[in-house]
């Protein structure tokens, strides 16, 4: 099941908290805002990422994850609107909801969803919007059983893993461009275009969650401003 609100934290311009299954995770959204003149760039807006871990500090693996949520978005905020001004996207990982010493892919989905609903939630301009999730592929003997966003107990006896986020056109249903495919385990080609095309539709549908979720924020904000 998927979770999402709006708005959660106060001293930033934009805020989402996501939970997909045991997975949750708070993103906060700064900017656009003035840059250190070692991040400046002149002509476009610049990205910086920064996962905090649900426990501990800071490991390889978190860097991991920025460098996958950075290559996300680039494409999708509409950076030279904001030439020479900064967007800090960060992540705290509330509950992991997955053995952290052998997976990541639900952190990384799920932080994905949490990043695009916060940059919305700060009025940051976007192409296009997003939306991520999990897919395993268990085998029980008779046939594969494709599980969206799994549970852990899943993760366990799964064959294979998929990460995915797809880029939906704005007011549209149609998946423009496979953003990020993280694929483990042992799987064949048929089973890939199977994981892609169970994800496409999921992806539609998770989608159609933010809009929905989106649409009541702007009736909210309407209707504190006619009081």
């Amino acid at each position: 099941m998927v979770n999402a609100e709006l708005s959660l934290l106060s001293q930033v311009d934009g805020s989402a908290k996501v939970s997909i299954d045991s997975t949750s995770v708070i993103c906060s959204v700064t900017g656009p805002i003035e840059p250190k003149p070692r991040q400046e760039l002149p002509t476009e807006l610049a990205l910086e990422t920064i996962v905090r871990p649900a426990k501990g500090v800071p490991t390889p693996r978190e860097k991991y994850l920025e460098d996958k949520i950075r290559a996300v978005f680039t494409p999708i905020i509409t950076r030279h609107k904001y030439p020479r001004q900064l967007c800090q996207i960060t992540v705290q990982v509330l509950e992991a909801g997955e053995d952290e010493s052998l997976f990541n892919q639900k952190e990384l989905t799920t932080s994905i969803n949490a990043t695009l609903l916060a940059l919305v939630d700060a009025g940051v301009a976007l192409n296009n919007m997003v939306a991520a999730l999990t897919i395993a592929v268990i085998n029980d003997g008779d046939k594969l059983n494709y599980i969206t966003n799994p549970t852990d107990e899943d993760l366990k006896k799964c064959e294979s893993l998929h990460a995915i986020a797809l880029e939906i056109g704005n007011g549209s249903k149609v998946v423009k461009n496979v953003l990020l495919l993280e694929s483990y385990g042992q799987f064949t080609e048929d089973v890939l275009f199977k994981v892609l095309e169970i994800g496409e539709q999921a992806a539609l549908q998770i989608c159609g969650q933010w809009r929905e979720l989106i649409k009541l924020k702007i009736e909210n904000q309407l209707q504190n401003q006619q009081n």
